[in-house]
């Protein structure tokens, strides 16, 4: 499979581009309850309780996908590069204007994303899968997978956490949808990965057994 398929699990390639978003809208809701921040990335915090946003509470499986169908995608690659040239970040809130704008630099390359900036091109996301992939199984559960995501996104769109991104990604042009996307990808590739794809590392595991939970909480 080219590893242009895939598609990093953006917050970005899990630096959790939620960090200070999820942040801000828990602490007006749970008094010193938060999630942990290790450096840029966040880790799931046992003190914050599961909620609509617990999805956003992932640990962190940066550059790990844990799934052989969610690789990290060389468009995704040169994006960064690219970006970083524009975005030399130097605290969490700059990294994550960082990670968004990769994310739809790598839609606009793939041509994934719609004009409106706000929707998929499906039948572009199901002619690359059909050029990629052999299985059709596989095949069919990116193509669900990527369904799901592109509703499940819109639907976080009205969210005031999203809004005060897309205020801050409007200085670079960028959209916060396409991210939204990609950690939804990244999650339910966590969860729904074929048993002989997945990665057994400690760390997955732990991600998934996370994302199980949360997701009696997640509104799809």
């Amino acid at each position: 499979m080219d590893a242009s398929m895939g598609l990093p699990s953006f917050i970005i390639a899990r630096g959790n581009a939620f960090q200070e978003l999820e942040q801000n809208d828990l602490s007006q809701n749970v008094q010193n309850q938060s999630p942990t921040f290790t450096g840029s990335r966040v880790t799931a915090n046992p003190a914050v309780p599961m909620n609509e946003d617990c999805e956003f509470n992932n640990v962190d499986t940066m550059h790990d996908f844990c799934c052989d169908l969610h690789d990290e995608s060389r468009l995704f690659t040169e994006c960064q590069i690219n970006w970083h040239e524009k975005i030399h970040y130097t605290n969490d809130q700059e990294e994550q204007l960082y990670m968004f704008c990769t994310s739809e630099c790598t839609f606009n390359s793939s041509d994934f994303l719609r004009p409106n900036r706000q929707s998929l091109n499906l039948r572009a996301v199901r002619e690359h899968l059909e050029s990629e992939l052999a299985d059709d199984a596989d095949e069919a559960l990116l193509y669900q997978t990527y369904i799901k995501c592109d509703k499940h996104a819109i639907s976080l769109l009205p969210r005031p956490s999203v809004k005060q991104l897309a205020k801050r990604l409007t200085r670079y042009g960028c959209h916060p949808y396409p991210g939204l996307v990609m950690e939804c990808v990244s999650n339910e590739m966590i969860l729904n990965c074929p048993a002989h794809r997945f990665h057994e590392s400690p760390q997955c595991k732990t991600s998934r057994d996370y994302l199980r939970e949360c997701m009696h909480y997640v509104k799809y």
